[in-house]
């Protein structure tokens, strides 16, 4: 595992990209106090899991190791250890929707709803500028443009990649939120399509009723805590979804969950 400082100077260097950085150990919270916090001065959330459930949750991998999550709570990368140049190669393929400057004030109210996140509103409020008679008007109001169309164009990206891996659950929710905030551009029409074609499938219905029944198997195993007794029936859940959902995305998660439960 990095020393303290590394980790403290990785999570500041990083934190305006989105890296947050959760250390979690089988010591007991008391132990993890005096050592981790008051004598090495760590700067980032440690928790305690003495039971080792989270890690049995996130696949297993043994103690010391860590994981990139996304947003999304999606793996991204898991080593023993990783580097700054490792954890920058992952963000860098991360959307990042900082402007990064200022732009000119005539441009204030579509600036504002790109910052809520309302890209279709900026990108369509914005279009009537770009060809405006003050050069830095119509200069801002591209690159304000072309910035709400790299954030159409990710986030189709990442709903694309869902579909692929059968992440239908994630998906749905994404296409139904692109659909609202790219009103108005090419991608919203594409999500709406894609929503409705994705209803009509019944294997797509079949992965949803699954996915359901595996995030409550899920926080039944978060709740049991590691002790074995309350782990029982949360094997039965899992073998239920693996015997009722064959061939489904959730049926092959659950079963990976099985192994690492205790026999």
């Amino acid at each position: 595992m990095r020393q303290v400082g590394d980790l403290n100077n990785l999570q500041a260097k990083y934190f305006d990209k989105g890296l947050r950085i959760l250390a979690i150990s089988a010591e007991p919270i008391s132990k993890l106090e005096s050592i981790m916090l008051n004598d090495k001065g760590a700067k980032y959330w440690i928790g305690s899991d003495t039971s080792r459930s989270m890690l049995k949750v996130y696949g297993g991998g043994g103690i010391p190791h860590a994981y990139l999550v996304d947003a999304r709570g999606k793996i991204v990368g898991d080593a023993h250890s990783f580097s700054g140049a490792q954890i920058e190669k992952y963000l860098d393929q991360v959307y990042d929707p900082a402007l990064g400057r200022e732009l000119h004030k005539s441009l204030k109210g579509q600036v504002k709803l790109y910052n809520k996140g309302k890209y279709g509103k900026a990108w369509t409020g914005v279009a009537r500028l770009t060809e405006h008679d003050d050069r830095g008007v119509a200069t801002d109001a591209k690159f304000l443009r072309e910035h709400c169309e790299a954030a159409a164009q990710w986030h189709q990206k990442m709903a694309e990649g869902d579909i692929k891996d059968k992440n239908y659950a994630q998906v749905m929710n994404d296409l139904a939120g692109m659909t609202k905030v790219f009103d108005g551009m090419e991608q919203a029409t594409w999500a709406a399509a894609k929503q409705k074609e994705l209803k009509a499938d019944k294997a797509v219905g079949n992965e949803l009723k699954a996915f359901k029944a595996l995030a409550k198997a899920r926080q039944k195993q978060l709740d049991a805590g590691g002790k074995a007794k309350k782990l029982k029936p949360v094997a039965k859940l899992y073998k239920r979804i693996v015997k009722k959902y064959p061939g489904t995305k959730a049926a092959e998660l659950a079963e990976k969950a099985l192994k690492t439960l205790p026999r």
